[in-house]
């Protein structure tokens, strides 16, 4: 196998099973993209392959399922301006903490400037993943991340946990927005 990928860590070895590429990284953290720290290259790897197979790989190993993510923080407590599974989220630090592990970008903790850093779409053309806002951009009163099946996951206030509720009709979002 010529390619490794280790945690903060991918190499290519070369037909004598030396490292020939390294590129060390970072994953996103909060409003921080993923990122590379150190890169070596061999003088004889000159093949954009090679690097692209690398920074694929890194892109590969950041992003989870959103399934799987959205498993992870289901009933973590509430905690203003939180935004980690140990120290609990708010809205905003929750959509930052999915946004961070399922598309592996740095994305911001605010719901105002986590709609400007999102395309904005028709309610009809929501897909998983997606994040759903209730209110105005200067005003937003609640937001989450649909899962589909009518479903978003969110920080509820009276419960005071990560949870899944159904979007109903007569309340759909005022703004859906997506990295695509």
């Amino acid at each position: 196998m010529p390619f490794k990928i280790e945690p903060g860590r991918v190499i290519h070895f070369n037909d004598y099973e030396v490292i020939d590429a390294e590129i060390l990284f970072e994953p996103p953290l909060a409003d921080k993209p993923v990122q590379v720290t150190a890169s070596t290259f061999a003088q004889q790897v000159t093949g954009a392959r090679v690097q692209r197979t690398m920074l694929q790989m890194i892109m590969e190993e950041i992003c989870e399922p959103l399934r799987t993510v959205v498993d992870d923080v289901m009933g973590v407590p509430y905690q203003k301006d939180g935004n980690t599974l140990e120290d609990g989220f708010d809205t905003a630090g929750l959509i930052q903490y999915i946004f961070n592990r399922v598309e592996g970008v740095g994305f911001p903790n605010e719901i105002a400037k986590q709609m400007k850093a999102v395309a904005q779409l028709p309610v009809n053309q929501t897909r998983p993943g997606d994040l759903l806002v209730w209110g105005t951009a200067d005003l937003p009163t609640t937001a989450g991340i649909y899962v589909g099946g009518g479903k978003y996951v969110t920080v509820d206030k009276l419960s005071e946990k990560v949870v899944i509720k159904y979007i109903s009709r007569k309340w759909l979002p005022d703004f859906v927005g997506a990295i695509r």
